[in-house]
């Protein structure tokens, strides 16, 4: 894996020239929005993979990277756009240069290109995620479970799981189909061999007795039992056997077939009982409502955690009103169950009168091609094909039954004067014919029963088949869900116990014993979360938009720990925490620097406080941060980076005065602001947050004060002399220090106030400077590793002290 030690952008996107010096180290971006930020992390975006995520996907519209990644003012010359990624690779310590131009985004130039460096890059290309904005974030927490169970699959690299789960799924409904179409095949070659054999079951003991009688006329062989082996026609000589026509059985199936279509009485009263069902349901529209949306009710009614429905997007008076619509709408889906009975048995009986017309056309077609007009063979083919149509599309979901009622009509089953005249002309022409003698009929009735026998045993074993094949596949996709949903559960134990311990960190003021489920089935992934030990709800259920933010990243984070473990070296945060508060972002930082100490995060925020948080915790230092304080068109953004007091140095060496006395009078008011926070300094509450820098300085000098003269007492409540002796030393600090701060007050009154340094000298502006870095540096830990803000720890006050340790003071007595 890469860690990022240098960017450098020319003329992209909203970005003209800026270098910004990462060191393979955690670095924050701060500053207004629309100031520019976003531009680094679409450059860093750019430089690994050769495009921008912010330019693609869904709401993009008409922008391109080729005509909207260059600067406004180099959009037609896209290979000016240039971005420079200096990365690190982690393993070896190599660095490289990866270089790209927005004319020709697929191509990149590394120097050196090492073998070991390539091979990071493409590591690091194969994880886009480790460039996050919020808006990706937030997806994973307030997500449907489903669409939560593919953005989770994809980031773990599991997404294949879930096509494999469709795919089997889709196989095991293509098996269902073939089984129907099998067991209805069976049905039809059951009837026609009932049918010819005059029995009313196929019932073994009768098929052998209607068979032995036929072959006791031929002298053959009787038949002991059945089997799938058995021949019926066995021992006919096949120059005895005459072609399958046997006259009483053709007679027999066209006077059923005759019967049938001049009194369709059977049909007529399926069809009317059929039609008076989905009367009843398309005469009640809510009915039908509830009939047709019984399911999306019910999942609109488990997605339903706020006063927006999840179906329509309509806003309720409250998440209260919506539940008990939904619930309303299934309570009356519920009492639709019986109509929705009726209306299925209906369709059902409708159908297999149908399939009772349909057989008996079939079973006279071989008898009407030999014996009937010349016509007849295909209006009765038509016929056939017509009502097989007729019977699926009366079938199916509530949905296609409903809009078959204008097909219930008698034109759908009625024959036309062809088929009427045809089959009266057969039946005449079979009641013609002579009676065959009982040999050449017994010797017919075998070779028809073995025809229609050998139909039945192929069609059982194409069903049994069919049969096997369907639970093969049932067993293989049960299989697959449980298997893949142990193994992703005892995965998603894994992250959901990094996930809660994360959030415990954040939240460890008031949900220090938070837990979390992630609980995945079949497509599915559901996310619920503690509140306050009252249960577990979805994440929307009851935690704000801040408290929702920070599960985002504490997930995000579990996850990336979970899919590269060790090699989780960085990560692109683009203001993903901006509906935190302040307390929990300062434990954002702790999570940061304590959780992933060598994971380098690029963070960008438009909070300048939380900025200042990330260095006095120690997640970033004073040099491993850019300010940025607007942006032009023209020029870009306008921002300063690294340690300020060396760029004053560097305006003074120059003569800049009122660049260095602008940039002075920012780091007082920043200073003060963070050592207020750290140390307890009491000053007057502001609704706006903004206080005067004078009284901050009077804030935090007075608390010092305060602090160290409890630390004196309390070194001295346990006789501890060395300690006795660090306070005193600081006091002795303190008493040099403020003095000089305070003889130069009024300067800084005056640099804070007014504009007066435009006239003003280099060495009027030093004796400031002097005095304020002495200043800040009583608060400030002299360790260089270090270098952080004191700050008290316990309520009531327990010690004074910095991040490393080396400065610290017992404020608790004996």
């Amino acid at each position: 894996m890469i860690q990022l030690e240098h960017l450098h952008i020319k003329d992209f996107r909203g970005i003209r020239l800026i270098d910004l010096p990462l060191g393979s180290k955690s670095f924050a971006v701060h500053g207004p929005n629309g100031s520019g930020k976003s531009g680094v992390v679409d450059a860093i975006d750019f430089a690994l993979t050769g495009s921008i995520t912010r330019l693609a996907g869904e709401g993009t519209g008409n922008v391109t990277l080729l005509r909207h990644g260059p600067h406004v003012h180099k959009r037609d010359d896209p290979a000016a756009a240039v971005v420079e990624l200096t990365v690190r690779d982690v393993t070896t310590g190599d660095n490289a240069v990866l270089r790209r131009n927005v004319k020709e985004p697929a191509k990149f130039t590394l120097e050196p290109g090492t073998e070991s460096v390539r091979t990071s890059i493409i590591e690091a290309q194969s994880h886009p995620e480790l460039t996050l904005s919020r808006r990706q974030i937030i997806r994973y927490v307030v997500s449907k479970p489903g669409d939560r169970a593919q953005q989770v699959q994809a980031l773990l690299k599991l997404n294949r799981l879930d096509d494999f789960r469709k795919l089997l799924k889709s196989t095991l409904g293509k098996t269902e189909a073939s089984l129907k179409i099998a067991a209805t095949e069976v049905r039809t070659a059951e009837t026609n061999l009932t049918a010819h054999l005059s029995v009313g079951e196929l019932l073994e003991d009768e098929i052998i007795h209607e068979v032995n009688k036929r072959r006791e006329m031929l002298n053959l062989e009787q038949l002991a039992e059945l089997s799938t082996d058995t021949e019926l026609n066995s021992g006919l000589k096949a120059d005895a056997a005459p072609h399958a026509f046997n006259l009483v059985t053709a007679q027999r199936e066209v006077d059923e077939l005759e019967l049938l279509i001049t009194d369709p009485s059977d049909i007529k009263s399926r069809q009317a009982e059929l039609s008076e069902a989905i009367t009843s349901v398309t005469d009640d529209p809510t009915l039908l409502d509830a009939l047709k949306h019984q399911q999306l009710v019910e999942d609109g009614l488990r997605e339903a955690v706020d006063r927006t429905c999840p179906l329509c997007d309509h806003e309720w008076e409250s998440v209260d009103a919506l539940r008990a619509h939904l619930t309303a709408k299934l309570q009356r889906s519920a009492s639709a169950g019986a109509a929705r009975t009726k209306l299925t048995t209906a369709a059902r009986a409708y159908q297999d009168a149908l399939k009772k017309l349909q057989d008996a056309v079939d079973r006279i077609l071989p008898t009407s091609k030999s014996r009937g007009v010349d016509e007849l063979p295909h209006h009765l083919t038509s016929f056939s094909a017509g009502v097989a149509a007729h019977s699926q599309e009366v079938g199916g979901t509530v949905d296609s039954i409903v809009v078959s009622k204008s097909l219930l009509i008698e034109t759908a089953y009625a024959v036309n004067e062809e088929i009427v005249s045809g089959i009266a002309t057969l039946r005449e022409t079979l009641r013609a014919e002579p009676d065959q003698s009982s040999l050449i009929a017994a010797q017919s009735f075998l070779t028809v029963a073995q025809e229609r026998w050998a139909r039945v045993r192929v069609a059982r074993v194409q069903a049994a088949k069919a049969d096997a094949v369907r639970n093969s596949a049932k067993i293989a996709y049960d299989s697959y869900c449980n298997i893949s949903d142990s193994t992703l559960q005892a995965l998603y134990e894994t992250v959901e116990a990094d996930f809660s311990r994360y959030y415990q960190i954040i939240n460890a003021d008031d949900e220090g014993n938070f837990s979390a489920q992630l609980k995945p089935t079949a497509g599915s992934l559901d996310l619920t979360v503690d509140f306050y030990g009252l249960g577990k709800f979805p994440p929307t259920a009851y935690h704000s938009e801040g408290h929702q933010d920070g599960m985002g990243v504490c997930l995000y984070l579990a996850l990336m720990k979970q899919i590269l473990g060790s090699n989780f070296r960085y990560a692109v945060l683009d203001d993903v925490v901006m509906s935190v508060d302040v307390n929990h972002r300062r434990q954002f930082c702790v999570l940061l620097k304590t959780e992933f100490p060598d994971t380098q995060f690029i963070i960008t925020t438009h909070d300048s406080v939380w900025a200042r948080q990330m260095q006095s915790a120690g997640l970033i230092t004073s040099k491993s941060q850019a300010r940025f304080y607007g942006w032009t068109v023209t020029d870009g953004p306008i921002y300063e980076q690294g340690d300020v007091w060396e760029s004053i140095e560097s305006d003074l060496g120059k003569g800049d005065v009122a660049g260095a006395a602008h940039k002075l009078r920012r780091r007082l008011e920043a200073a003060a602001g963070d050592i207020a926070d750290s140390i307890g300094g009491r000053v007057q509450y502001r609704g706006d947050n903004s206080y005067d820098l004078s009284v901050l300085l009077d804030a935090i000098k007075g608390r010092h004060g305060e602090l160290l003269k409890l630390a004196s007492a309390v070194a001295n409540s346990w006789g501890d002399q060395p300690a006795a002796d660090a306070v005193k030393a600081k006091k002795d600090a303190r008493s040099t220090v403020i003095p000089e701060q305070a003889s130069e007050a009024w300067i800084i009154n005056a640099l804070v106030h007014n504009n007066d340094w435009a006239n003003a000298s280099v060495n009027d502006l030093k004796p400031v400077l002097e005095a304020s870095r002495g200043f800040l540096d009583l608060f400030t830990c002299n360790n260089t590793e270090c270098t952080g803000w004191i700050y008290v720890v316990g309520r009531p006050e327990e010690s004074l002290r910095c991040r490393c340790g080396r400065y610290n003071l017992n404020l608790r007595k004996k």
